[in-house]
């Protein structure tokens, strides 16, 4: 074993300990006390960008429960590094964000289109001049709805004649300098929130922030999560009532790589749902992006380590002992999925690799870390071995790989249902509501009384 997968996943799990986060916490705040200032987040927004727009209509009253002040920061340019696939997140972004708005009963109709640069600039400039107003966030819905809105072209242009927007050379050097200083406080999304020293991305991260907020109880009365003023974080929770009978035999495509820590905090909610449910699980394993030529830049992969740690913990999914297995690693495992499936023991190899690379420190690229692994998953290791030389997986995860493009995502885990597709752990609630809402299929029932 190399010094470099000795020493990673001791340093993975001190960098994702639940103490060394309390720890950060706790300085956080006592140097806010010690400096007097009041509790305030920054709040990167976006007007292209939709989660930026979801996240605006949730700020003011998140921000009143909790006593936070809501500092904006406007931006427009983005390090094209960090986003491989840009018009492909640009058309699912705003697909999501319908679902999403729709799910959270937020304001994101399906008439609105993905808007030009042109009109992004201009909507830019207009907020960049009003930042520092006390009336920012109701402008900024303005906005956007008049930028997203299609054939709205009148309302941003009259919104600018009675705003005197930000000349175009200041704008452009002024979004270019918060893109570069964005990269070095460590971050690459907008629609983002940054408290004390912790980033919180989009709707699906409030839950965090406003426990984080709660613990501290600086809105005057503990009231606890049930009575926080929206069900932040709801569109990744699993509510599994009673289960819809209609829905049972459905197909969940599930497209899944062991070197994405989002795929493993999935995994187990995805067995409940499909347990629940009686559906039919279909996972396609893709080989990761650093692995199909697409780059992940150091300040992506820090914020995603210390996210998914936050998400383990509240889903209770163990995590933070880490042993990254991208190369022969991802190869191996992938390698042996063939005779899992063969076996009748995927969902056990699944998990137990996951669980192994991303909570055990196990490293499958060694014989000694993959027999561990396949016997946790009952694998017989002398027949599974054999499989290390077949190249099978290969055609396969290519296939898989450009169905899930072909479906408008590049990035995992994506799950497909009905034809419908949800990108992310973050998505399940949605998936979960999808089934709920399965009517029975009228022309079976009219086959039925038919039949003699």
């Amino acid at each position: 074993m190399s010094l470099k997968h000795a020493l990673m996943p001791r340093l993975a799990a001190f960098l994702t300990s639940p103490g060394r986060q309390d720890w950060q916490r706790r300085t956080q705040e006592l140097r806010r006390r010690l400096a007097r200032r009041p509790h305030r987040a920054v709040f990167y927004f976006r007007a292209d960008d939709p989660y930026s727009v979801l996240l605006l209509q949730l700020l003011p009253a998140f921000s009143a429960h909790f006593g936070l002040q809501i500092q904006p920061r406007v931006m427009q340019y983005l390090d094209q590094e960090m986003y491989p696939e840009p018009e492909l997140l640009a058309d699912l972004g705003r697909r999501d964000a319908i679902a999403l708005a729709a799910f959270c009963h937020l304001e994101f109709p399906d008439t609105w289109q993905i808007p030009s640069h042109d009109r992004v600039q201009l909507a830019t400039r207009i907020l960049l001049r009003h930042e520092q107003d006390p009336a920012f966030m109701s402008l900024a819905m303005t906005v956007s709805r008049a930028l997203w809105s299609a054939g709205n072209d009148d309302a941003l242009t009259a919104l600018a004649a009675d705003s005197s927007p930000m000349p175009e050379d200041q704008t452009r050097m002024a979004m270019e300098a918060r893109r570069d200083q964005f990269l070095r406080e460590g971050h690459y999304l907008t629609g983002t929130l940054h408290y004390g020293g912790e980033w919180y991305w989009g709707i699906d991260r409030l839950d965090h922030l406003a426990r984080r907020l709660d613990d501290l109880d600086q809105h005057g009365h503990s009231t606890g999560p049930a009575h926080w003023p929206h069900p932040y974080g709801r569109a990744k929770n699993l509510q599994l009532p009673a289960a819809n009978p209609d829905a049972a035999g459905e197909t969940l495509t599930l497209y899944f790589s062991f070197r994405s820590p989002y795929s493993w905090l999935a995994l187990p909610r995805v067995f409940r749902l499909v347990d629940h449910y009686g559906l039919t699980l279909d996972v396609r394993p893709v080989l990761p992006m650093v692995m199909r030529g697409l780059s992940v830049p150091r300040a992506k992969r820090f914020y995603i380590l210390h996210d998914a740690a936050r998400e383990a913990r509240l889903h209770g999914v163990p995590f933070g002992k880490i042993c990254d297995p991208v190369g022969a690693g991802v190869e191996r495992c992938m390698a042996l999925w063939p005779f899992a499936e063969k076996e009748g023991k995927l969902r056990d190899w699944l998990r137990a690799a996951a669980s192994g690379i991303w909570s055990e420190g196990t490293n499958p690229a060694s014989d000694a870390g993959l027999q561990a692994l396949c016997e946790q998953a009952g694998l017989d290791w002398n027949r599974a071995r054999r499989w290390l030389d077949d190249k099978e997986w290969i055609a396969r995860a290519t296939s898989n790989r450009d169905e899930m493009v072909a479906g408008g995502s590049w990035g995992v885990p994506t799950l497909v249902l009905d034809g419908t597709l949800y990108w992310g752990q973050d998505r399940l609630g949605l998936v979960e509501q999808h089934l709920l809402d399965i009517k029975p299929d009228p022309t079976e029932s009219n086959n039925k009384e038919e039949s003699p």
